[in-house]
Protein backbone atom coordinates (compact mmCIF):
# COMPACT_ATOMS: atom_id res chain seq x y z
CA UNK A 1 0.00 0.00 0.00
CA UNK A 2 1.44 3.36 -1.02
CA UNK A 3 2.11 6.04 1.59
CA UNK A 4 -0.45 8.82 1.34
CA UNK A 5 1.37 11.88 0.01
CA UNK A 6 0.41 15.00 1.93
CA UNK A 7 2.88 17.35 0.24
CA UNK A 8 4.36 17.79 -3.21
CA UNK A 9 7.76 16.78 -1.81
CA UNK A 10 6.37 13.51 -0.41
CA UNK A 11 4.69 12.81 -3.75
CA UNK A 12 7.96 13.38 -5.62
CA UNK A 13 9.72 11.02 -3.19
CA UNK A 14 7.03 8.41 -3.82
CA UNK A 15 7.77 8.65 -7.56
CA UNK A 16 11.54 8.45 -6.95
CA UNK A 17 11.16 5.45 -4.63
CA UNK A 18 9.02 3.70 -7.23
CA UNK A 19 11.82 4.18 -9.77
CA UNK A 20 14.51 3.01 -7.33
CA UNK A 21 16.03 6.49 -6.98
CA UNK A 22 17.22 8.28 -3.83
CA UNK A 23 14.78 10.56 -2.05
CA UNK A 24 15.33 14.32 -1.86
CA UNK A 25 14.87 16.69 1.08
CA UNK A 26 13.81 19.74 -0.92
CA UNK A 27 12.36 20.72 -4.30
CA UNK A 28 14.52 23.85 -4.51
CA UNK A 29 17.16 23.16 -7.19
CA UNK A 30 16.37 19.42 -7.30
CA UNK A 31 18.66 16.94 -9.10
CA UNK A 32 17.60 15.80 -12.58
CA UNK A 33 15.65 12.71 -11.44
CA UNK A 34 13.67 14.71 -8.90
CA UNK A 35 13.09 17.50 -11.40
CA UNK A 36 11.66 15.02 -13.91
CA UNK A 37 9.53 13.42 -11.18
CA UNK A 38 8.17 16.86 -10.25
CA UNK A 39 7.42 17.61 -13.90
CA UNK A 40 5.53 14.32 -14.25
CA UNK A 41 3.61 14.97 -11.03
CA UNK A 42 2.49 18.41 -12.22
CA UNK A 43 1.60 17.08 -15.68
CA UNK A 44 -0.58 14.30 -14.22
CA UNK A 45 -2.10 16.71 -11.71
CA UNK A 46 -3.32 19.01 -14.51
CA UNK A 47 -4.51 16.04 -16.57
CA UNK A 48 -6.62 14.78 -13.65
CA UNK A 49 -7.89 18.22 -12.64
CA UNK A 50 -9.02 19.12 -16.19
CA UNK A 51 -11.88 16.69 -15.75
CA UNK A 52 -13.44 18.94 -13.11
CA UNK A 53 -14.09 17.72 -9.58
CA UNK A 54 -16.08 19.12 -6.67
CA UNK A 55 -12.89 20.68 -5.24
CA UNK A 56 -11.83 22.63 -8.35
CA UNK A 57 -15.19 23.56 -9.88
CA UNK A 58 -16.53 27.00 -9.01
CA UNK A 59 -19.50 29.08 -10.17
CA UNK A 60 -19.11 32.83 -10.61
CA UNK A 61 -20.92 35.86 -11.94
CA UNK A 62 -18.30 38.03 -13.64
CA UNK A 63 -19.07 41.61 -14.68
CA UNK A 64 -17.12 43.07 -17.62
CA UNK A 65 -14.59 45.83 -17.02
CA UNK A 66 -14.92 49.32 -18.57
CA UNK A 67 -13.72 47.90 -21.91
CA UNK A 68 -16.32 45.12 -21.84
CA UNK A 69 -13.70 42.42 -21.16
CA UNK A 70 -14.08 39.71 -18.55
CA UNK A 71 -10.75 38.56 -17.09
CA UNK A 72 -10.64 34.96 -15.89
CA UNK A 73 -8.41 33.64 -13.10
CA UNK A 74 -4.96 32.70 -14.43
CA UNK A 75 -5.41 29.09 -13.28
CA UNK A 76 -8.61 28.53 -15.32
CA UNK A 77 -8.48 25.19 -17.14
CA UNK A 78 -11.98 25.28 -18.59
CA UNK A 79 -14.99 27.59 -18.63
CA UNK A 80 -18.64 27.05 -19.51
CA UNK A 81 -21.61 29.37 -19.21
CA UNK A 82 -23.96 28.55 -16.33
CA UNK A 83 -27.23 29.49 -14.67
CA UNK A 84 -29.27 32.07 -16.60
CA UNK A 85 -26.50 32.32 -19.24
CA UNK A 86 -26.15 28.56 -19.86
CA UNK A 87 -27.30 28.89 -23.50
CA UNK A 88 -24.35 31.20 -24.25
CA UNK A 89 -21.29 29.47 -25.76
CA UNK A 90 -18.04 30.71 -24.29
CA UNK A 91 -14.39 29.73 -24.14
CA UNK A 92 -11.04 31.08 -22.93
CA UNK A 93 -8.97 33.32 -25.19
CA UNK A 94 -5.74 34.41 -23.53
CA UNK A 95 -6.89 35.35 -20.04
CA UNK A 96 -10.36 36.54 -21.06
CA UNK A 97 -13.82 35.10 -21.59
CA UNK A 98 -14.64 34.85 -25.29
CA UNK A 99 -18.12 34.53 -26.80
CA UNK A 100 -18.68 31.89 -29.51
CA UNK A 101 -21.78 33.08 -31.30
CA UNK A 102 -22.49 32.92 -35.03
CA UNK A 103 -21.54 36.26 -36.61
CA UNK A 104 -21.05 37.77 -33.16
CA UNK A 105 -17.84 36.19 -31.79
CA UNK A 106 -15.74 38.29 -29.50
CA UNK A 107 -14.39 39.12 -26.07
CA UNK A 108 -16.66 42.12 -25.37
CA UNK A 109 -19.71 41.67 -23.12
CA UNK A 110 -22.36 44.23 -22.22
CA UNK A 111 -23.32 42.71 -18.88
CA UNK A 112 -22.31 40.15 -16.26
CA UNK A 113 -21.95 36.50 -17.30
CA UNK A 114 -22.56 33.45 -15.09
CA UNK A 115 -19.89 30.79 -15.61
CA UNK A 116 -18.67 27.48 -14.29
CA UNK A 117 -14.89 27.38 -13.95
CA UNK A 118 -12.59 24.39 -13.63
CA UNK A 119 -9.46 25.62 -11.89
CA UNK A 120 -5.96 24.15 -11.81
CA UNK A 121 -4.96 24.02 -8.15
CA UNK A 122 -1.52 23.62 -6.62
CA UNK A 123 -0.86 20.05 -5.49
CA UNK A 124 -0.81 20.98 -1.81
CA UNK A 125 -4.27 22.62 -2.15
CA UNK A 126 -5.91 19.39 -3.33
CA UNK A 127 -7.81 17.06 -0.98
CA UNK A 128 -5.89 14.03 0.27
CA UNK A 129 -7.75 11.58 -2.00
CA UNK A 130 -6.81 13.58 -5.11
CA UNK A 131 -3.18 13.93 -4.00
CA UNK A 132 -2.96 10.21 -3.39
CA UNK A 133 -4.42 9.26 -6.78
CA UNK A 134 -2.32 11.79 -8.69
CA UNK A 135 0.92 10.74 -6.95
CA UNK A 136 0.30 7.02 -7.51
CA UNK A 137 -0.64 7.59 -11.16
CA UNK A 138 2.39 9.85 -11.70
CA UNK A 139 4.66 7.20 -10.13
CA UNK A 140 3.38 4.58 -12.57
CA UNK A 141 3.69 6.90 -15.59
CA UNK A 142 7.21 7.98 -14.60
CA UNK A 143 8.26 4.37 -14.10
CA UNK A 144 7.06 3.34 -17.56
CA UNK A 145 8.72 6.36 -19.17
CA UNK A 146 12.08 5.95 -17.48
CA UNK A 147 12.47 2.19 -17.09
CA UNK A 148 9.79 0.76 -19.36
CA UNK A 149 8.99 -1.76 -16.62
CA UNK A 150 5.49 -2.87 -17.57
CA UNK A 151 5.35 -5.69 -14.96
CA UNK A 152 5.98 -3.41 -11.97
CA UNK A 153 3.64 -0.83 -13.48
CA UNK A 154 0.87 -3.44 -13.59
CA UNK A 155 1.42 -4.16 -9.89
CA UNK A 156 1.03 -0.42 -9.21
CA UNK A 157 -2.25 -0.49 -11.12
CA UNK A 158 -4.09 -1.97 -8.12
CA UNK A 159 -3.00 0.94 -5.88
CA UNK A 160 -3.97 3.40 -8.60
CA UNK A 161 -7.39 1.78 -9.04
CA UNK A 162 -8.04 1.88 -5.28
CA UNK A 163 -7.00 5.54 -5.09
CA UNK A 164 -9.24 6.46 -8.03
CA UNK A 165 -12.18 4.60 -6.44
CA UNK A 166 -11.66 6.59 -3.24
CA UNK A 167 -11.57 9.85 -5.20
CA UNK A 168 -14.78 8.92 -7.09
CA UNK A 169 -16.47 8.00 -3.81
CA UNK A 170 -15.57 11.38 -2.35
CA UNK A 171 -16.83 13.07 -5.54
CA UNK A 172 -20.20 11.29 -5.33
CA UNK A 173 -20.52 12.13 -1.65
CA UNK A 174 -19.95 15.82 -2.36
CA UNK A 175 -22.27 15.82 -5.38
CA UNK A 176 -25.08 14.46 -3.19
CA UNK A 177 -24.44 17.23 -0.67
CA UNK A 178 -24.49 19.86 -3.42
CA UNK A 179 -27.73 18.49 -4.83
CA UNK A 180 -29.37 18.30 -1.40
CA UNK A 181 -28.44 21.91 -0.64
CA UNK A 182 -29.54 23.18 -4.06
CA UNK A 183 -32.40 25.68 -3.95
CA UNK A 184 -33.97 23.99 -6.99
CA UNK A 185 -34.06 20.59 -5.29
CA UNK A 186 -35.43 22.15 -2.09
CA UNK A 187 -38.29 23.66 -4.12
CA UNK A 188 -38.96 20.30 -5.77
CA UNK A 189 -39.04 18.47 -2.46
CA UNK A 190 -41.48 21.00 -1.06
CA UNK A 191 -43.84 20.60 -4.03
CA UNK A 192 -42.59 23.45 -6.22
CA UNK A 193 -41.34 23.25 -9.79
CA UNK A 194 -37.60 23.15 -10.31
CA UNK A 195 -35.07 22.80 -13.09
CA UNK A 196 -31.86 20.86 -12.48
CA UNK A 197 -28.70 22.83 -13.14
CA UNK A 198 -29.85 26.01 -11.46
Amino acid sequence: MAVLPYTELEAVNLILRNMGEARVNSLLNPPLDASEALGTLREISLEVQKRGWYFNTEFHRFPPDTSGLIALPKNTLDVKSAGPDRALKVTIRGEHLYRLEAYNNGPVFIGPVHVRLILGLDFDDLPASARSYIAIRAARVAQIRSVGDQMSAQEDNADETRALAELHSEQLSNERLSLRNSSGVSQGLSGGVFVLGQ
